[in-house]
């Protein structure tokens, strides 16, 4: 991870949906409150599942990651690799030579309505 934001868990709150209870099929999300060792204030929303899986907990020093989630100091955090696709250049040439015919002769009919209108 290029820059690691680390603060400490302060509070957990459960959402609340008041009377009509959780949308289903909506997993239980948790508002996290944390702070740094500068005084700087976070808040996230996150899984409860996902915090318990990671072992994040009041009083626990937890890493924002660049995906707005917590995760435990020392995680490797994986980046997938962007794919690489081969290019064609001639069929790519192609491609752009019939667009530029097909947009030719759009001008001259959209040229000839003018006129004619």
């Amino acid at each position: 991870m290029s820059e690691e934001h680390i603060y400490k868990i302060i509070r957990i709150d459960e959402e609340d949906f008041g009377c009509e209870g959780r949308p289903e099929g909506q997993a239980p999300m948790v508002r996290v409150v944390m702070e740094s060792d500068t005084g700087e204030t976070a808040v996230v929303m996150m899984e409860d599942a996902l915090m318990y899986a990671r072992k994040l907990d009041v009083g626990v020093v937890a890493v924002l990651g660049t995906d707005g989630m917590l995760y435990q100091p020392g995680t490797e955090l994986e980046i997938p690799e962007p794919e690489v696709l081969p290019v064609n250049i001639e069929k790519q040439a192609e491609w752009m030579e019939n667009y530029w015919d097909a947009l030719e002769e759009l001008d001259d009919q959209w040229q000839s309505q003018k006129i004619r209108n």
